[in-house]
């Protein structure tokens, strides 16, 4: 009876220890709507991956420009060519970044969509 409980703990533990871990990176999803983002500020960790998922709930096309944040931040998936995410209507995009500590400024740069409160800002810390 001994030698079966040893061989079933035997055969569990290397159950145990031969499944994969997954690290998974944390997420937080940016709403873009006309004429707006959420949340507002954005708040991120300094030097922490994450992904960052934004849906355009418009039925407008819209960007979020943050030229400063995307190139401070490495991108370790996904791409803000030139700065922006561009988003046609009701779809969403991510990327994954670690983003630097500071403080920056986010828009779409649509004609006249800033001026009408398409703004938000990103704290890291």
């Amino acid at each position: 009876m001994i030698a079966f409980r040893l061989a079933a703990a035997v055969a569990f533990s290397s159950l145990v220890f031969s499944v994969p871990i997954v690290a998974s990176t944390p997420g937080q999803k940016i709403m873009v709507w006309s004429f707006g983002f959420a949340p507002n500020p954005i708040r991120l960790a300094a030097g922490q991956p994450i992904t960052l998922s934004f849906q355009n709930r418009s039925g407008s096309s819209h960007d979020f420009t943050a030229r400063e944040f995307f190139a401070s931040s490495r991108i370790t998936a996904g791409a803000a060519p030139e700065g922006e995410i561009e988003l046609k209507p009701h779809e969403t995009k991510s990327i994954t970044l670690i983003p630097r500590a500071g403080t920056y400024k986010a828009h779409c740069s649509h004609f006249f969509h800033e001026p009408l409160g398409m703004t938000d800002a990103i704290v890291v810390s």
